[in-house]
């Protein structure tokens, strides 16, 4: 036997169409050719006393990155950075890289620098820039927000995007 017949006047029914992500108003969405920064926390709510947290720090569609310099800031009343630790993307092919990270903790901020030494020719693709480790220390809003540069070989500049990262404490 077949499917029963619809009602008169109804319309036929079909797949669902797949979400599409639509970047928030205000937002740039990512064209081609640019690079991603991506703060990628193990979820969009952290508990108080149920760290500590991991947040990598990742960069996709990356075209000859020589130096990558990143500045997230985050609120200190919700968050505390325990750590801060290199990633290898920079270093691939054998490449040193000079890994800098300084966290101002009073003003929520984390800055990191990585420059390729002696590099002519860039890290390509995607891969791990950095990783933050968090502890949650009191309830709140704790979203992340990054901002980068990027250079390539003889100091071409590289767009980012950056997506924002909303994080709640509870």
């Amino acid at each position: 036997m077949g499917q029963p017949a619809a009602p008169a006047g109804a319309q036929p029914t079909s797949a669902p169409a797949p979400a599409q992500t639509v970047p928030p108003p205000g937002a740039a969405g990512p064209t081609a050719g640019t690079a991603q920064i991506l703060l990628t926390p193990p979820g969009t709510e952290f508990r108080v006393g149920g760290g500590p947290y991991t947040v990598p720090v990742s960069i996709a569609n990356v075209s000859r990155a020589s130096s990558v310099s990143v500045t997230i800031t985050f609120n200190p009343a919700v968050l505390r950075v325990r750590s801060v630790q290199e990633g290898s993307f920079m270093r691939s092919g054998g490449t040193d890289a000079a890994f800098t990270q300084q966290v101002d903790p009073a003003a929520g901020r984390i800055d990191v620098a990585i420059t390729r030494v002696g590099d002519t020719t860039g890290a390509s693709g995607t891969g791990l820039l950095a990783a933050v480790l968090f502890d949650a220390i009191a309830s709140g809003a704790a979203d992340l927000t990054a901002t980068a540069t990027a250079s390539g070989p003889g100091s071409t500049p590289i767009s980012i995007a950056i997506p924002p990262v909303a994080v709640t404490v509870r």
